[in-house]
C-alpha cells in the first residue's frame, strides 16, 4: 500500500512539475543562443578588425560568404567563433567512418552506453586537433592577407599563439555548448547553433536583396516578387518531404479463446513508418563543410605553391562550377546513403519484426523481409538524395537566372526549415506527454 502511495505521490510531483521544465528548457536553449550571438563579438585580441571586415567584403568570395553565414558573421568580426561548430562535424563525420571501417570502434559502438560515451570522448579529441589544423591554416591566410592590408596590430610568435588558441578554444566551447543544448535544452545543439548562425545575417542579407532589386534598378519588381514566390514554393516543398513517410503494412496474428476447447484467431493491422528524408539536414551540412575545407585548403594550397596554376585555373569558371556542382552531389548522395543505412538497419528491422510475432503481407519472415525493406530503404533514400541536391544546388539556379547570389537559399534553407521542424516536434511531444499525464491525474487512476 505504501509503495503505491509513494509511486502516486511521484507521478503526481512529475506532473506538476512538467511545465515548469518545459520552461526550463526553452529558457536554457534561449539563453544558450545569446551567449553564441555575444561570442560572435569577441574578437581576437591583435587584428585591425575594420580592415579585415572592409578586405573581406570586398572580395565577396562565395566560400568566405558560406564560412561567414555558418560561422553566425564571425569571420567578418574576427572573433573567437570564427571556426564556428564545423571542426566538430568534421570530426563526427571521420568518427562515423571509423565505426564502418575499423573493428575496434565497431566493437565500442556495440558496447552500448559505455561505447558511445568513448566515442564521444575520441570525437571530442579529433575537435581539437581537427581545430588546432584549422586555426593554423586560418592563421597562414591572414598572414598573407596581412602583408598587403596590415590587419595584424602586432606580428609576433605570441600573437601567433594567441590566434591559434583564441580559435581552438572558441571551437570547443561551442562544442560544449551544443552537447548542453541537447541534453538540457531542446533539440539538437549543433543544428541549434548552425541554424541561429544562418538566421543571424538574413535581415541584412534580404535588405541587400531588395535594394539589388527596386533601388539600384537592376532587376524589376516583378522578378523580385517572382524570387519570393519561388523561395516559398520551395519551403513548402520542403516542409511536405520532410513529414511525408512511406507506411510499410504490418499484421499482427492475435490468438484467444472462447472456451476451452475453441479459439479463434484475429489479424492485427499497423504499419511501420519510414521517413522519406531519413538523414534530415546531416548530408547537407556534412557536404558543405567538406567543401568549405576543400576549397579553403585548395585555394590556399594554391596561391602559396603556384600562383601560375591558380590563376590558370580562375580562368576556367565554368568548368571549375561544373565540378564542383557534380563533386557536391555525389557528397550530399553519399552522405545520404551512408548516414541513413547507418541510424536505420533493415536486418535488425526484421529480426524485431520476427520476435515480435508480425510479419508482412505477403513477405516470408527473416532474410526475405529484410531484402524488402532494404529494396525499399533505398528506393526512398534515392529519392531523398536526390531532393536535397535540388534544394542545395538552389542558389546556383537563382544565380544564373536572377544574376543574384540568394543569402537565404539552398544549404541554409534546407538547414533552417529542418530544424524549426524538429524543434516543433520536440515541444509538441513533450506537451502531449504533460497532457497525457494530466489525464491520468484527473482520472485518478494513480
Amino acid at each position: 500500500m505504501n509503495k503505491n502511495m509513494n509511486i502516486k505521490k511521484n507521478t503526481l510531483g512529475k506532473i506538476d512539475n512538467y511545465w515548469g521544465e518545459l520552461k526550463s528548457r526553452v529558457l536554457f536553449v534561449l539563453g544558450a543562443i545569446l551567449i553564441f550571438r555575444i561570442g560572435t563579438f569577441v574578437p581576437i585580441p591583435g587584428i585591425n578588425i575594420y580592415l579585415l571586415s572592409n578586405m573581406l567584403s570586398f572580395k565577396n568570395n562565395i566560400f568566405i560568404n558560406m564560412f561567414n553565414m555558418f560561422s553566425g558573421g564571425s569571420l567578418y568580426h574576427a572573433s573567437v567563433f570564427t571556426l564556428g561548430i564545423m571542426p566538430y562535424i568534421s570530426a563526427s563525420i571521420i568518427m562515423q567512418l571509423l565505426i564502418i571501417i575499423s573493428s575496434y570502434f565497431k566493437e565500442l559502438k556495440k558496447d552500448g552506453v559505455v561505447g558511445d560515451l568513448l566515442i564521444n570522448q575520441y570525437t571530442r579529441y579529433l575537435t581539437l586537433l581537427i581545430s588546432i589544423i584549422q586555426s593554423f591554416l586560418m592563421l597562414l591566410t591572414f598572414i598573407h592577407f596581412n602583408k598587403s592590408q596590415f590587419i595584424f596590430l602586432n606580428v609576433s610568435l605570441s600573437f601567433y599563439l594567441i590566434f591559434i588558441f583564441s580559435l581552438t578554444t572558441g571551437t570547443m566551447f561551442l562544442m560544449w555548448l551544443g552537447e548542453q543544448i541537447t541534453s538540457r535544452g531542446i533539440g539538437n545543439g549543433s543544428s541549434i547553433i548552425i541554424f541561429i548562425g544562418i538566421i543571424s545575417n538574413l535581415y541584412g542579407s534580404l535588405l541587400n536583396l531588395i535594394k539589388n532589386f527596386v533601388f539600384i534598378n537592376i532587376f524589376s519588381v516583378l522578378k523580385l516578387f517572382f524570387l519570393i514566390f519561388i523561395v516559398l514554393l520551395v519551403i513548402l516543398f520542403i516542409v511536405f518531404v520532410e513529414i511525408a513517410q512511406r507506411k510499410i503494412l504490418v499484421q499482427y496474428a492475435i490468438r484467444g479463446n472462447i472456451s476451452s476447447f475453441n479459439t479463434y484467431s484475429k489479424i492485427q493491422n499497423t504499419y511501420l513508418p519510414i521517413k522519406i528524408n531519413i538523414s534530415g539536414v546531416i548530408p547537407a551540412i556534412f557536404s558543405s563543410s567538406l567543401i568549405m575545407l576543400l576549397s579553403l585548403f585548395i585555394e590556399w594550397f594554391l596561391k602559396f605553391v603556384n600562383i601560375g596554376l591558380y590563376y590558370y585555373l580562375i580562368n576556367f569558371v565554368f568548368l571549375v562550377k561544373l565540378f564542383k556542382i557534380i563533386f557536391y552531389s555525389l557528397l550530399i548522395m553519399f552522405f545520404s546513403f551512408f548516414y541513413t543505412f547507418l541510424i536505420f538497419n533493415p536486418k535488425e528491422t526484421s529480426d524485431n519484426l520476427k520476435k515480435s510475432g508480425a510479419y508482412i503481407p505477403g513477405i516470408r519472415p527473416g532474410n526475405y523481409t529484410k531484402i524488402y525493406i532494404n529494396k525499399v530503404l533505398f528506393r526512398l533514400t534515392l529519392f531523398g538524395s536526390i531532393y536535397i541536391c535540388i534544394i542545395c544546388l538552389l542558389p546556383e539556379f537563382m544565380y544564373e537566372v536572377f544574376g543574384v547570389s540568394f543569402y537565404f537559399g539552398g544549404t541554409s534553407l534546407l538547414i533552417v526549415v529542418v530544424v524549426i521542424i524538429d524543434f516543433i516536434s520536440q515541444i509538441q511531444t513533450l506537451i502531449l506527454s504533460g497532457r497525457y499525464f494530466s489525464m491520468l491525474k484527473k482520472s485518478n487512476l494513480f
